[in-house]
């Protein structure tokens, strides 16, 4: 096998001596050199530059000088791609981006691992394993992603972060090492529903104490009907609901997380998301639902008023949050 085998066959190879990928690699830094000196101005030159460089680009992607990479060929990046400035990419092996990942200032992708041996290393040896990011990306500000990372689909990397290890999809993730932080809400799809009606129903008996949990029972044929026609984002763990929030236009119609997820914040994240989507919130929430009450005044909703439900008979508060133009 060549040097140049080994290395895509993530094999131990000669990276230093091998005169084939050293001339490889001088070729694509010339090719880089020639990119960085471009003005800022001269896109169309940038794009053909970064599509000869590149193994593999679609219609839409914008890099950002200077930028540097090893091989090029071993770099292919999905629809509608951003890098910022001072990125670099060492390719020994794939490097493979998603559509609509956008990647700040400053970050770098390593494909290139030496042996933990000295006389080895010294040799000049190394190896490569493959890096890949997902749909729907964005990499912060000096982040470094680490030999043989994946990083799935809707995923957040916060800024300094050194991703070590594969990050899994819809969740912000960051520090050193990078670890989940939190999940991210996603949408909701028809395979979600059992789950989804399986945390609603526990959900409000858990919390409605003070109604028979008949009534909420004898409302779930209609509540799982009415679900897929809803707007509803949830929150998943090991590809495992945990929380959603159903809306209805501006209407908030829950917020439900399941029991051995509580007090972790997945309310909050549910409701920040719809925060995000509208840019005013209306909900009802009984009164002796105390916990909810004060969760929904902590996150800022105003008590407009209160009637009595006519299902229930227990008091009811209509609740509003809207926007603060001001802070726009």
């Amino acid at each position: 096998m060549t040097e140049k085998e080994k290395m895509l066959a993530g094999m131990i190879y000669d990276a230093n001596y091998d005169k084939d990928l050293m001339q490889e690699r001088l070729k694509c830094k010339d090719l880089c050199y020639e990119f960085n000196q471009l003005r800022p101005s001269r896109i169309e030159e940038q794009t053909r530059l970064i599509r000869e460089i590149f193994g593999k680009t679609k219609e839409s992607f914008y890099v950002l000088s200077p930028f540097w990479c090893d091989y090029g060929y071993n770099i292919e990046i999905g629809e509608n791609f951003f890098m910022n400035h001072n990125c670099v990419i060492l390719d020994c092996a794939k490097v493979t981006f998603g559509d609509n990942v956008f990647i700040a200032p400053g970050c770098g992708f390593y494909t290139a691992g030496h042996p933990m041996d000295a006389e080895r290393r010294n040799q000049g040896l190394e190896y490569a394993r493959p890096i890949f990011v997902g749909d729907n990306v964005w990499i912060g500000g000096g982040v470094h992603v680490m030999p043989g990372v994946t990083i799935g689909n809707d995923t957040v990397i916060a800024g300094g972060s050194i991703v070590t290890r594969d990050i899994p999809d819809h969740v912000l993730a960051g520090g050193n090492p990078c670890r989940v932080i939190r999940p991210l809400a996603q949408k909701f799809s028809e395979d979600d529903l059992d789950q989804v009606m399986t945390i609603w129903l526990q959900a409000n008996v858990r919390a409605h104490e003070f109604i028979p949990a008949d009534y909420w029972k004898s409302n779930e044929k209609a509540v799982r009907q009415m679900l897929p026609a809803s707007e509803v984002y949830v929150c998943k763990e090991n590809q495992q609901v945990t929380g959603f929030i159903g809306l209805m236009d501006d209407y908030i119609a829950g917020v439900f997380v399941d029991e051995k997820k509580q007090c972790q914040g997945l309310g909050k994240v549910l409701l920040d998301h719809a925060k995000q989507v509208k840019k005013r919130l209306t909900l009802h929430v009984y009164q002796k639902n105390e916990r909810a009450l004060h969760f929904y005044l902590r996150e800022g909703f105003q008590i407009e008023h209160e009637q009595t439900d006519e299902n229930t008979g227990e008091t009811e508060l209509l609740m509003i949050w809207e926007v603060d133009e001001k802070k726009e």
